[in-house]
């Protein structure tokens, strides 16, 4: 094999591995998942509800509206099922290999906790502070399937810091701002072909992590008194993921290819901003309508940029064209007596990848959420907060192509999926 055939070898294994780093970071997979009450009624008035503390997530204007010391802890449960159903894949390159199954049950199950709390601040303040996850999730496929070349394992955690602080500006009008120190790791998988040398399949491996700062902040307003309007920005973070490709049972023709067994690398992500409003009406002492409206710009990612770590290393372009968002949710919640109160919602939640940039590591599409709850309070210093919610995902086609030591292949059809979600949190009123 001479040279320049074992350089673009090895710069395509590099970009797609990195390439698929921002897809499964910045993606639906992004994470709402950070309140069981919220959870109940499908986030519908979230910006506005400011119902405890995990309202410094969602607008942290919402603390004035929380009385003395308040401590929030939750759990979500995030059951993810993706099938994929093969439609005309090819592997014409690969003569004498298996093509492979369909992969099985890509989709995983999730545990994403969070903590919220709050407390007064002299007189005219509040202060708190949230840790949550707003990015991660991930895939994975059975051994040998037919898109191994493409992804065989995603998997991405984070956790995000928001300190906050809140005051009134008048008895109408309260204003919240906060700061967001935020981690993200990521590990990718994928596999190799080697058939054309005479070697079963090599892998590939990369991690990689990044610190980065943002800003949330908002407002409430209050209309008339049983009328509030909650506007609340997030913005966006970048993150520059450093770390490792790592290659296993990789030919020696080609590990000279690669460089290095393992790889320094470096991506750079912009993980993008969110603009929501809000609003709650009390129709009666009973019942309260939510509704909201959030757009996240996902336009700002238009193209990774991925270099590596050695001095020499030439810097990769890839363009990636996502599209901007828009998420819309209808709710309600029912005080039933003093200690229940009753929540559902409905939502539809846009996806910003068009079919022709779907790739395996994120196989999802828009979603239709499905939401129901309570809230007990067995007394004035405790509730409890429950929620769930199923998702229908639209089937989401995949055309996907990969370049190979001896030519292509494509990934050809369609997934499958749904999500189903249960969350539970306590807050404690000191």
């Amino acid at each position: 094999m001479n040279k320049s055939l074992q350089a673009a070898v090895a710069a395509s294994t590099l970009v797609s591995t990195l390439c698929l780093t921002t897809t499964v970071c910045a993606s639906g997979f992004a994470i709402i998942e950070n309140s069981a009450s919220g959870m109940g009624q499908a986030f519908a008035g979230a910006a506005a509800v400011a119902e405890d503390p995990s309202t410094i997530y969602f607008n942290p204007a919402g603390m004035m509206y929380l009385e003395g010391t308040q401590v929030t802890a939750g759990m979500h449960i995030i059951d993810s099922d993706a099938d994929f159903k093969n439609k005309g894949s090819t592997n014409l390159a690969l003569a004498g290999v298996p093509q492979g199954g369909e992969g099985g049950n890509a989709g995983d199950t999730f545990f994403v906790p969070n903590f919220y709390y709050v407390q007064d601040f002299g007189e005219k303040y509040k202060i708190g502070i949230g840790v949550n996850a707003p990015f991660g999730l991930g895939t994975e496929y059975n051994d040998g399937w037919m898109g191994r070349y493409t992804s065989t394992k995603s998997e991405v955690k984070s956790v995000n810091i928001n300190p906050a602080i809140s005051f009134r500006a008048n008895e109408k009008l309260a204003i919240g701002l906060g700061m967001n120190v935020q981690y993200i790791e990521a590990t990718l998988k994928k596999d190799i072909y080697q058939a054309a040398l005479g070697s079963p399949d090599g892998h590939a491996k990369m991690d990689g992590d990044s610190w980065g700062v943002g800003v949330n902040f908002g407002f409430i307003y209050e209309l008339q008194p049983q009328t509030r309007l909650g506007v609340h920005y997030r913005s966006e973070i970048s993150q520059t993921l450093k770390g490792k490709v790592k290659y296993k049972s990789v030919h020696p023709i080609l590990q000279q290819g690669f460089g290095k067994i393992n790889k320094r690398v470096e991506a750079q992500i912009d993980l993008p901003s969110t603009f929501a409003v809000s609003m709650t009406h009390q129709l009666n002492n009973k019942l309260t309508l939510l509704a909201d409206v959030t757009f996240t710009n996902w336009s700002s990612f238009d193209e990774l940029r991925i270099e590596g770590g050695d001095a020499f290393d030439p810097v990769d372009l890839v363009e990636e064209k996502w599209n901007d968002i828009y998420r819309y949710s209808l709710g309600m919640k029912y005080a039933y007596n003093h200690q229940w109160t009753f929540r559902t919602g409905v939502a539809l939640d846009e996806t910003p990848i068009d079919d022709k940039y779907r790739t395996s590591r994120i196989p999802g599409d828009d979603r239709t959420w499905l939401s129901f709850g309570a809230s007990y309070s067995p007394n004035n210093q405790l509730t409890i907060d429950v929620g769930y919610s199923h998702l229908w995902v639209e089937d989401a086609k995949i055309d996907e192509e990969y370049a190979l030591l001896t030519g292509s292949g494509t990934l050809r059809g369609e997934f499958d999926a749904d999500v189903d979600i249960l969350s539970a949190q306590a807050t404690w009123k000191f």
